[in-house]
Parts: structure tokens; sequence; C-alpha cells
């Protein structure tokens, strides 16, 4: 039997709202039924969320996996991935949605390039509003090194591009163990994960499209959520450096981790530090300082170099204390 040319994972969490529009996108693909898989992990909806699932099972080529308890995202991924058949990999939200013929598009690019993984631009909705999110790559429709585009340290690269359904993925990167998710992340799971990509994988690309919609400002989205979830950037990236640690030749990417590390701490503490409970703040700056205890003060006065004067005294007292 001849595998489908996409499987595409969707975890999902009380979604009954926004998932049959995210499932109404996939029919609308330009695939034959047998082409397209769709797996979908219901991670323990307590709404009508299976209700919407089942109605698209006559539509699509459906997957319909049920925990009767959430175990979050990462695992319901892990899932899902174990699940799937496709020739090629890619996740969608249970909130987001597809353009008319956008996943042809990358099935297209992904195989006609030969790379292991093909990452797109997307556009951000907000209401009626659309905004442009592009890849920070300038060369597209070419087959690049993954590691020639962490750096700059100082600019935005590839590793600040992070969502993983921004990105299709080849089935030789799940028989490598490249597209598992750590279990233990709540939130910022896919940081460590797109970093282990352009470390390990061996060729990617990016094509100038953007038919992924995103929904901002999901009130089910945990980017909505000012609780201890928040802080798993800090393990998030503790796994970051431990891998730039396992050889001498990624120690030069050490800076560029540490900057991104800096940046969500700031962003965290700025936009979010007034909506955490105490004990909440209390374990984010606590987390933060041992964190940084780890790392060589040299890079981290590398990486606070033009980090902006405006951001600087938001984390200086962290930065201190970890000195």
């Amino acid at each position: 039997m001849t595998a489908p040319v996409v499987s595409v994972i969707i975890a999902a969490k009380n979604a009954e709202d926004t998932i049959g529009g995210s499932l109404k996108s996939l029919v609308n693909q330009r695939f034959d039924r047998d082409e397209l898989e769709v797996v979908v992990v219901n991670d323990g909806s307590t709404d009508d969320t299976a209700g919407v699932i089942a109605e698209f099972a006559d539509q699509l080529n459906l997957v319909d996996i049920h925990n009767a308890q959430s175990l979050g995202v990462s695992t319901a991924r892990n899932t899902a991935l174990e699940a799937a058949t496709g020739d090629t990999i890619t996740y969608l939200d249970g909130d987001d949605w597809y353009a008319p013929g956008h996943l042809r598009s990358l099935t297209d690019a992904i195989t006609g390039l030969g790379v292991d993984f093909v990452k797109t631009n997307y556009l951000i909705v907000n209401g009626f509003n659309r905004k442009l999110r592009n890849a920070p790559c300038f060369t597209h429709n070419t087959a690049l090194r993954p590691r020639n585009y962490i750096l700059p340290h100082d600019a935005s690269t590839m590793v600040d591009f992070p969502e993983c359904w921004t990105g299709i993925y080849s089935r030789s990167m799940a028989r490598r163990g490249l597209l598992e998710f750590n279990p233990d992340l709540r939130t910022c799971e896919d940081r460590p994960w797109t970093w282990r990509h352009h470390l390990e994988a061996d060729s990617f690309a990016v094509v100038d499209t953007a038919g992924l919609c995103y929904r901002k400002g999901s009130a089910t989205s945990l980017t909505a959520i000012y609780d201890e979830r928040q802080l798993d950037f800090i393990p998030a990236f503790r796994s970051v450096f431990a891998m730039l640690e396992e050889k001498p030749e990624f120690r030069r990417f050490e800076q560029k981790a540490v900057r991104n590390f800096l940046s969500i701490l700031y962003f965290q503490i700025h936009n979010r530090g007034t909506s955490m409970t105490h004990d909440v703040r209390s374990k984010l700056n606590l987390g933060a300082v041992n964190t940084l205890k780890g790392v060589d003060t040299d890079i981290i006065d590398q990486a606070l170099h033009n980090f902006g004067e405006h951001r600087l005294p938001v984390i200086d007292s962290i930065v201190r204390r970890a000195r």
C-alpha cells in the first residue's frame, strides 16, 4: 500500500469552536483522500471537540486519537507522530488553518528540493487584521545547510522562527528521532526542537508562501496563560545549552542560545510579569538566575551586546545575581 504524501498532526484541546475550520481547510488542499492523512489527538477536551472531529470522518483520511485526560501538547504530538504514516509530516494547531493549496505547495517544495525540512512564512490573524511574518532567511527555494543559519547572535535567524507548524518535515527526520518533542515541556517545546534540527539535520529550505493562518488571541492558547507553564522556557533552554556542550564545534553557537534565553526572559518579565502571581514570578527569577549561573560570564556579556538600552534594565537584577 502506498504511503500518504503527507501526514498532518493536530493536537487539540477544547477546540470545539475552531477545529472545524482547521479540518475544513484540509479538505481544500488538492490531495486525493489517500494522499493526505490527518492525525488528530483530542487531548482531554471537556467540550464537544470530539463531535466536531467526527463530522469530518467521511471527508478526510482521519486518524482520531482520544486522550481521556490531557497529557500536554508535546506528548499529544508524539502520540500522533507514532501513528503517522506519511512520507512527509507537518503540524497544524486546532485553531489555525490553511489557504487552499498551501499544503500541496509545501509537499511539492520538500520533494522537489530534496531537503530534510522546509520552512515558510505565515499570516498572523487577529480579528479582521492580517500581518505577514517572514522567515528570517533571504535565500528561497534553495537547499541550505541548517547550521549556517543559526548565527549571527544579535539578529533574527532561523532558530528564532521555531513554530513547528511553519514547516514540513521528511520521514527520514522522524526515523532519526528529530521530530520527537520533550514530553516534560508544556510550553516553549518547539525551541529546543528547532535548535536540534539546525544542529543535526543535513539540509533545509525556505519557500516564499504564506498560506498558513495563525489565529492570534485565542482564549485557549497557552500564550494567553500566565501560570507556571510559561516558565518551561527555562528547562527548554537548559536542554539547548546541553546540546551545545555535546560537541566542540557547537560551542560557537552558545552566545546565540544565551541571547535567545535572555530575550525570552525579557519578554516574560516585561509583557507578562505583572499578570503572574508572586509565586510564579519568584520561580521565574530563581530559575533564570540558576540557569545563567552555569554560563560563562564572558558569553553573557557578549550576548548582551546591542541588547537594547530599554531592555537591559528589565533583566539587569537577574543577570547581576547570576554573576
